[in-house]
């Protein structure tokens, strides 16, 4: 089985299992995506003599995360699996930040969307298993003190969040074994935004 993964929801990490290894790659420096992404990916496939049509699964972060570098992962990787075809598992990016952590218990993710919102997830965490008890949404920074102080969380991810890409890459097989894929024309990014004029409605609405 050979399985790809890739993230782009903040900084670029990318995955590869071939047989029962497994190759990571996380990229740091300041180069924009759209210049790195497919020169770490190509250089790596070409490094364990794969080519795309030898892809069993490829997994791609859909978000929450920076739009532009989602668009730039999804679009990459739609290019590389398109001819063959190769089936796509989306992946949470927030979710992938809490199964990398090495500790189990209650874990929120938040990043922030525009002045004054943050996206913002609760899970509980326990072994390998992430149950959902807030699913990523925008929420009001007060918003997230209230969930702060109703969840309680053991473990706070904010901004700077870290991916393990052995863990884009098991969830990546895991979907495929459990047969929760999508064609690559179905892929695109979890965009959970709200415009100017919704957030100024619901401030008029709560005052």
């Amino acid at each position: 089985m050979v399985v790809l993964a890739v993230d782009t929801s903040q900084r670029i990490r990318v995955g590869l299992k071939k047989d029962e290894d497994v190759f990571e790659i996380s990229y740091a420096g300041q180069r924009k995506h759209a210049e790195v992404l497919p020169v770490l990916i190509e250089k790596l496939l070409k490094e364990n003599g794969i080519s795309a049509k030898d892809l069993s699964v490829v997994g791609i972060g859909i978000g929450p995360g920076t739009l532009t570098g989602l668009r730039v992962g999804i679009a990459t990787i739609v290019g590389i699996v398109a001819p063959f075809d190769v089936p796509i598992a989306p992946l949470n990016s927030f979710e992938m930040a809490a199964k990398s952590l090495s500790i189990d218990g209650t874990v929120l993710v938040s990043k922030r969307a525009r002045k004054g919102y943050r996206y913002c997830a609760v899970y509980s965490k326990k072994n390998d298993s992430l149950e959902v008890i807030r699913e990523p949404f925008v929420f009001s920074d007060e918003e997230v003190q209230k969930i702060l102080s109703e969840t309680r969380p053991s473990v706070v991810l904010e901004e700077e969040i870290f991916i393990s890409p052995k863990v884009l890459v098991e969830e990546a097989e895991k979907m495929l074994k459990e047969g929760k894929l999508v064609h690559y024309y179905e892929i695109e990014p979890l965009y959970l935004q709200k415009s100017i004029a919704e957030l100024n409605w619901e401030k008029r609405k709560g005052g």
